[in-house]
């Protein structure tokens, strides 16, 4: 600490305690009777700008009373201070190394679901394609069945006891060429006729199907 003293007629506060000491805002200090002296004309004694000053005791504020402390004391406080901010933007750069890491892994994260999602669509669209062969291809199996069913129920028409007679009726009055067919060479006939419209009213393509 250094010794606290006027500038400008050098008296000690240590030895006259009695005497108050100023601090000047131009950073001068001055002793009371040499401040009585310059307050009429209101300028400092050394520097001759405005005279303002403080009293130097207990009181003073925080600002004022740390130009009286030690400066080694305000040596360890930086320190202290510096340590603590720097360990404060190590901690703030580790956080944003750790946000980009994040962010690189939601990045491969959304690559990912992506190639999923274009491979799903894949699928759907290979299943639609499917689901419209199979439609297809019961359809026709569904029309062929009808076919069948009325190819049956006219062959039992045909074997009717009055179908039966009115086949004789008919061969009869028709001519000779046609009355030698036997009437089982005329059902295969017929048979041969419904086979042919029904494959002519179906035009797809049956080699493709597969349950």
């Amino acid at each position: 600490m250094f010794r606290v003293h006027c500038n400008k007629c050098f008296r000690h506060r240590k030895t006259d305690p009695a005497v108050p000491f100023h601090l000047t805002q131009c950073r001068h200090v001055i002793c009371g009777p040499c401040l009585g002296q310059s307050s009429l004309e209101k300028n400092c004694p050394l520097c001759g700008r405005v005279l303002k000053a403080i009293q130097i005791n207990r009181d003073m504020p925080t600002s004022v009373a740390n130009y009286f402390e030690d400066p080694l004391r305000f040596q360890q406080i930086y320190r202290k201070i510096s340590k603590f901010q720097a360990d404060q933007r190590a901690s703030d750069n580790l956080g944003f190394y750790r946000q980009l890491q994040q962010l690189e892994q939601n990045k491969r994260q959304l690559e990912g679901f992506c190639k999923m999602e274009a491979q799903l669509n894949q699928k759907v669209e290979e299943e639609k394609k499917r689901i419209a062969e199979l439609r297809t291809y019961i359809a026709y199996h569904e029309n062929a069945q009808r076919m069948t069913r009325r190819r049956r129920s006219a062959g039992e028409k045909f074997h009717t006891p009055e179908f039966q007679e009115a086949w004789n009726t008919s061969v009869s009055t028709s001519d000779k060429s046609q009355s030698d067919m036997p009437f089982d060479s005329f059902l295969r006939a017929a048979d041969l006729e419904t086979r042919s419209t029904r494959r002519r009213s179906f035009g797809g393509d049956t080699k493709g199907f597969h349950l």
